[in-house]
């Protein structure tokens, strides 16, 4: 057994010098050397040596470009796990190249690849699932494997990560973070071309994004501007509202106010309608009062009037009476004296006087005159009364309230009614 391992590393040291040999020759532009090289280690089933010799029948160097064979070393070397040969025969199955487009097989052997950290492979997976080749497009997976290439300093997963953040695919549209992720890829492109096409996509980014900023600034300040004056408004509003309710609130406890106030003010104009009710019955009577009054006041100056009137009728027949008794008693006086003069004379004859003498007449004795009517107030006549109420005036109410209680007339001196009485004879005629 232990002659068996000896012989196995001997022989295993034995290919490592040929393989490195090989190597070296393909490194160095010696096809033909390495062709010579690779085959029978191929042939003996190194993974390497089958690897490179599909490379070399995909190139075109020395031996004729044969896809179809490039196809079985690449599937040979993939089976035993040969992280590159299986990458190359996962992109031949995408492409198609020597056999049918497979995207499955594709897949499979780009998956199997990456497992073993091969950028390039992870870098081509994600590939197929942002393109949902096979697969359910899924950028959030296309992500994870660009990330992985990234990483390991893959240029172009760089470059992907930064398409993916510029368009937002599985991750939020970011133009700062692509910007990043195009200055690491420039960073590990390998040719100046493909760096100077990374750095211009980068700096066309950030000029955007200062243009973007400024807009967003100007738009972020009219937004400000925006909200300041919606909110100014809110509050204008709310002051207004607030206004308007404690507006209503006060009104409402106004019009309850108000209402009060009201039926006071009704109660009270129903008082005041009802003094002026009592205060113009009161009017009413006392000028009522005072008419009876006027009317009292004419009926003392008229019975006044007429009593003064008698009393100088009784005074005039008192000085004619007086007067035809003196001139009687003067008469009489006279008579006398002749009479006493006579006597005292001789007495002479007494003449008879012829047969049937005429009698004397007595004296004419005039005919009571008529009592002349009075001219009253306003034009009526009047004819001399005493001074005496009817029944029915003294039974009127204010004629009571007005006669004093001894039946005296107020303010003149105690006549008794029943000495004067009011008469209305032929009034009417």
């Amino acid at each position: 057994m232990r002659i068996l391992i000896i012989l196995l590393l001997l022989t295993t040291s034995a290919w490592a010098g040929e393989l490195d040999e090989a190597l070296r020759a393909k490194e160095a532009g010696d096809y033909l050397k390495a062709v010579t090289l690779f085959l029978p280690l191929a042939k003996k089933g190194d993974p390497v040596a089958q690897f490179n010799l599909g490379v070399l029948y995909t190139q075109n160097r020395i031996i004729q470009r044969d896809y179809a064979v490039a196809l079985q070393w690449y599937i040979a070397a993939a089976e035993q796990g040969h992280a590159q040969a299986q990458a190359d025969l996962g992109m031949m199955y995408e492409r198609g190249t020597g056999t049918a487009q497979d995207y499955q097989k594709a897949l499979h052997w780009l998956t199997q690849s990456a497992k073993q950290g091969n950028a390039y492979a992870e870098l081509q997976v994600g590939q197929i699932y942002a393109s949902g080749l096979g697969v359910p497009e899924d950028d959030k997976e296309a992500v994870k494997w660009y990330r992985m290439a990234a990483e390991q300093g893959n240029a172009s997963a760089h470059a992907k990560l930064a398409e993916c953040y510029v368009k937002g695919l599985g991750v939020p549209q970011n133009d700062a973070m692509a910007a990043k992720w195009y200055a690491t890829a420039a960073n590990y492109a390998s040719d100046e071309n493909q760096r100077k096409a990374y750095l211009s996509n980068r700096d066309a980014l950030q000029k955007d994004i200062a243009q973007r900023q400024t807009t967003e600034a100007k738009f972020e300040d009219e937004r400000k501007a925006r909200e300041a004056e919606a909110a100014r408004k809110a509050e204008e509003e709310a002051a207004i509202r607030q206004a308007e309710e404690s507006a209503r609130i006060k009104a409402a406890s106004n019009a309850n106010f108000q209402k009060e106030d009201l039926n006071d003010v009704r109660m009270l104009l129903d008082d005041i309608k009802k003094e002026l009710a009592q205060i113009k019955a009161d009017r009413a009577r006392a000028n009522q009062r005072s008419q009876l009054a006027i009317q009292m006041e004419r009926r003392r100056a008229e019975i006044n009037a007429e009593a003064a009137r008698r009393r100088r009728e009784i005074e005039a027949e008192d000085k004619r009476a007086k007067a035809e008794k003196e001139a009687k008693a003067e008469k009489e006086a006279k008579a006398d004296k002749e009479a006493k003069a006579l006597a005292a004379k001789p007495q002479e004859p007494v003449k008879t006087a012829a047969a049937n003498p005429k009698p004397a007449e007595p004296p004419a004795t005039k005919p009571a005159e008529k009592p002349k009517p009075v001219q009253a107030v306003q034009g009526k006549v009047t004819y001399p009364a005493k001074a005496e109420l009817s029944d029915d005036e003294l039974k009127h109410p204010l004629i009571r309230e007005l006669q004093p209680p001894d039946g005296s007339i107020p303010g003149k001196p105690l006549i008794k009614l029943k000495q004067i009485e009011w008469s209305k004879k032929q009034s009417d005629s």
